[in-house]
């Protein structure tokens, strides 16, 4: 017994000896952070375009692959919520870009991107829906289904828009988007990688309050091809096919018997061109359905203008006789950074640049023999309201304070 307790605590150290604890095991590294992506995968959006008096098309894009789900939508003033599923393109975005001139602009990201697009089907001509995502509630908008024949039809048009640049471009916004317009033409340079300030990934929010507001159908710009990859990865990718029945970047679609066309200044426009022959038959087409009221036409590079070099006299004077044939009333340029109206006895031309870039001299060419019929003109930063009732189309030219710089109206036959 002597021996007891020695050997209890041999046996006791030699236990404790063998009971060492295993060595920690690492945790697994973190996944890595996609920074140009948010926590909804929602990177870009939503938008809508492609509206006709039954359907409208929403489309958003996303930095992530497994961001599921489509539209919620329901009719303003009305409870019932449908939602519809979406097709999904991916995309490979080949180069970064940046805003030398801003460092706060989130950059455009190079890597892969999912163009998400939903169509909101069995709407009522005429009828508005509010909509959101489902993968992200707070990305929403409104859009409105094309009107019923004769129907009061009020749209936006502006051009040049540069929000970037002292925050002008939403200054202005302000000022027309409670005005309530249905839907807008953009005539083209929608974002200014050139301007040193912007990108698309900074551009997108801060239109938000336009693409919320309704459809926005574009004209292609010369901005829109400053880099080489911008047109396929950017316009075409956010953009495209936009309206019904053309092809490339013109097109054309039609509310309340009143028709719209969108003509491409980047290719040929000429009467024997391929788009000149689109553009004399569909007009003669749109000119023969019941219901017909009019035409508006809306393009980039302006072709009559006293103040940029991008007037073309040749152009006109062939599509001119084909407009008047057809019943077009308007045709809506930009380019010039700034505003003009021409009175021609049987079409207005007005030049609608002013959309927040920098503004230029509108009389650098003023000895052109076009300009003896500009009615008014100013270097102002501005959007313009239209308002088409019965076959009367008004317009409102309405500055970046609110106020109204020029009125006109159009009588129809």
């Amino acid at each position: 017994m002597k021996h007891a307790a020695p050997l209890l605590f041999a046996s006791l150290l030699l236990t404790a000896c063998s009971e060492d604890p295993a060595p920690p095991v690492n945790p697994p590294p973190p996944e890595p952070v996609d920074e140009r992506c948010p926590g909804t995968g929602v990177s870009k959006g939503p938008w809508s375009l492609r509206v006709d008096r039954t359907s409208a098309v929403v489309r958003w894009e996303t930095c992530r692959a497994d961001v599921a789900g489509g539209v919620l939508f329901n009719p303003e003033g009305s409870d019932e919520i449908r939602q519809v599923d979406a097709t999904v393109t991916t995309y490979e975005v080949p180069e970064t870009r940046k805003a030398p001139l801003d460092p706060s602009a989130p950059p455009d990201e190079a890597g892969t991107y999912w163009t998400h697009e939903a169509v909101l089907s069995d709407l009522q001509p005429g009828a508005c829906v509010q909509y959101h995502l489902a993968a992200d509630p707070a990305a929403k908008g409104r859009v409105c289904a094309a009107k019923p024949d004769g129907a009061p039809l009020r749209f936006l048009a502006i051009g040049d828009t540069n929000p970037g640049l002292n925050r002008i471009t939403l200054k202005l916004l302000d000022q027309v988007l409670p005005m309530n317009p249905d839907f807008t033409l953009h005539g083209g340079d929608i974002q200014y990688y050139d301007s040193g300030l912007e990108t698309y990934a900074s551009w997108f929010p801060a239109m938000r309050p336009l693409l919320a507001q309704g459809a926005m159908f574009p004209a292609l710009g010369n901005h829109e091809l400053e880099v080489p990859e911008e047109y396929e990865a950017y316009y075409r990718r956010f953009w495209g096919d936009a309206g019904f029945d053309g092809a490339g970047d013109h097109y054309r679609f039609e509310s309340g018997g009143v028709w719209f066309f969108s003509l491409d200044t980047e290719k040929p426009l000429g009467k024997d061109s391929e788009q000149g022959k689109w553009i004399a038959d569909s007009l003669a087409d749109a000119a023969s359905k019941p219901g017909y009221r009019f035409s508006v036409v809306f393009l980039h590079k302006p072709l009559v203008t006293c103040g940029d070099k991008s007037d073309d006299p040749v152009t006109r004077a062939e599509l001119e006789p084909i407009f008047v044939q057809h019943g077009v009333r308007l045709v809506i340029q930009a380019h010039l950074h700034g505003y003009e109206r021409f009175a021609f006895p049987d079409i207005t031309w007005i030049t609608t640049g002013g959309g927040g870039a920098t503004l230029v001299d509108v009389d650098e060419n003023i000895d052109r023999p076009a300009c003896a019929m500009r009615a008014t003109s100013g270097s102002v930063r501005h959007a313009v309201l239209l308002d088409a009732t019965g076959n009367t189309l008004t317009g409102q030219v309405i500055d970046d304070k609110g106020a109204v710089w020029d009125t006109f109206t159009l009588e129809g036959p």
